[in-house]
């Protein structure tokens, strides 16, 4: 009884369900800001998703930077001039087995990169593969002939598949490779590499505060974001929205822009000449001369199969 006489002092609209007008309807705004705050922190977690794995002493984050570019630069290279599948299944392969020797979550692995761009791309190439534009022997009809007005019907051939497959794998081998040097290997590891390398300085420094701004701005937006979530009662309309977003994306370029300009005078004021400086001097070991060896044997081997009749 007490319990009843105490909600009766409550105002009706707290004690409705989160994300619900008096009406019961739903609230778009309310909605729109979860999705956002949503999808800005899903960038924080990619960074300490990577961080985790990189911060291993396995397989492939024990080998130099270097080594690692190279390698899987000649690799990507390879599978995109390569036209058998059965190489290019080999080939696809290879980072799988090396996430499993790094620690990295197979499934996972797979989920991320084999599920969505990779499959994208080969739904999107299917009407392209089709008999409109390649001709061969049927494997399988859509349309079959003289249905809808087309004397020869829709359908795919073998050709046309293996061309869909083709495009598919060798976006995959490239996402894979290039997730396993992220995942495996910190930014300024990275950066650190191509400066080895001879990558102009001026590019090298481009790089590392393109990757730092990009976390700063997004931290700022997420702030924007939970503000605007935290002061927001009753519903929102598509043009509030709207006119919020515009907003939102103006501030956070000037925001930008005057940091950069704040972070540049700073920079000035502790010595920066534009030469970029690593505070990890990495030396070429066994390790990474091995490495080298053992896939530079397996591009070989991948070589031979691509010519063999």
């Amino acid at each position: 009884m007490r319990e009843r006489e105490e909600n009766r002092e409550i105002p009706a609209w707290l004690l409705e369900p989160s994300g619900h007008t008096a009406e019961g309807q739903p609230r778009g705004g309310m909605h729109f800001l979860r999705r956002t705050l949503k999808n800005i922190s899903g960038v924080m977690t990619n960074e300490l998703y990577c961080e985790k794995y990189a911060a291993k002493d396995n397989f492939l984050q024990i080998v130099d930077p270097r080594a690692k570019l190279c390698t899987f630069l000649a690799l990507m290279i390879f599978s995109n001039v390569a036209g058998r599948l059965s190489v290019l299944t080999v080939l696809a392969a290879i980072p799988i087995v090396y996430a499993k020797l790094s620690g990295i979550p197979v499934g996972e692995f797979f989920r991320r990169i084999w599920l969505i761009v990779p499959l994208a791309v080969f739904l999107i190439s299917l009407p392209g593969v089709s008999s409109l534009l390649i001709k061969g022997q049927p494997l399988f009809y859509v349309i079959r002939p003289d249905g809808f007005g087309m004397r020869d019907g829709l359908y795919f051939c073998g050709d046309g598949l293996a061309t869909a497959f083709r495009l598919a794998l060798r976006t995959g081998i490239s996402l894979s490779f290039a997730f396993l040097l992220f995942l495996t290997t910190r930014w300024a590891n990275i950066t650190a590499g191509l400066e080895a390398m001879h990558l102009p300085s001026l590019v090298v420094s481009i790089l590392n505060m393109a990757y730092r701004y990009i976390f700063l701005l997004t931290e700022i937006a997420q702030e924007m974001m939970e503000s605007r979530y935290l002061r927001t009662t009753g519903r929102l309309s598509s043009s509030d929205n709207r006119r919020f977003m515009a907003h939102s994306a103006a501030h956070l370029f000037l925001k930008g822009h005057q940091t950069s300009e704040e972070i540049y005078e700073a920079m000035c004021c502790r010595g920066y000449t534009g030469e970029s400086v690593s505070l990890s001097a990495s030396a070429f070991q066994l390790k990474d001369f091995i490495f080298i060896v053992i896939n530079a044997a397996i591009l070989f081997l991948l070589i031979l199969g691509e010519h063999l009749k």
